[in-house]
């Protein structure tokens, strides 16, 4: 019996030295784990965010450049312009999504006024091809710049943009 509290009494005291340490480093690696998740959520918002400011700023840019040609009497292909205006309120579609998922809340309702600006526009550039009056355009490029300067205004507010 004595051997076994000999040997017992010594491993139990090693283990009760250690669990504590164990315990810290635990806790400090789960620290570490959180700040590192959390600053890999923040990266994901700010791309996200910052793809769909790019995408807005993209549909703004063609629609001015167009309404500029028409103005000046130039042939514009209306069905190119339509095709490239579908992949970015695509773009913005899909940013919209996943800005939802990743944050912040706070911009959420800036983002819907961005899109519902966005669908509506489909039928703008129907208009325009008929008519062929690219001053219809003007006022839509400059809604989504607005809108697009809110949101940057916005996440610089909060923190989200530097």
């Amino acid at each position: 019996m004595a051997d076994i509290t000999t040997q017992v009494v010594p491993v139990a005291s090693a283990l009760a030295a250690v669990a504590p340490t164990l315990a810290g480093n635990m806790y400090v690696e789960r620290s570490k784990w959180r700040r590192a998740r959390y600053a890999e959520q923040e990266a994901r918002s700010l791309q996200s965010y910052t793809d769909l400011l790019q995408a807005a700023a993209d549909i703004a840019r063609t629609l001015r450049q167009t309404a500029e040609h028409l103005d000046e009497g130039r042939e514009v292909d209306m069905q190119e312009v339509v095709t490239v205006v579908d992949g970015h309120i695509g773009h913005v579609r899909r940013q919209g999504t996943v800005v939802r998922l990743v944050g912040p809340r706070s911009a959420f309702d800036l983002v819907k006024s961005l899109e519902d600006q966005v669908a509506p526009l489909y039928r703008l550039l129907a208009e325009v091809a008929r008519s062929r009056d690219g001053s219809a355009l003007v006022e839509p490029a400059r809604r989504l710049m607005r809108s697009r300067d809110a949101i940057t205004d916005h996440l610089r507010e909060i923190g989200g943009l530097t």
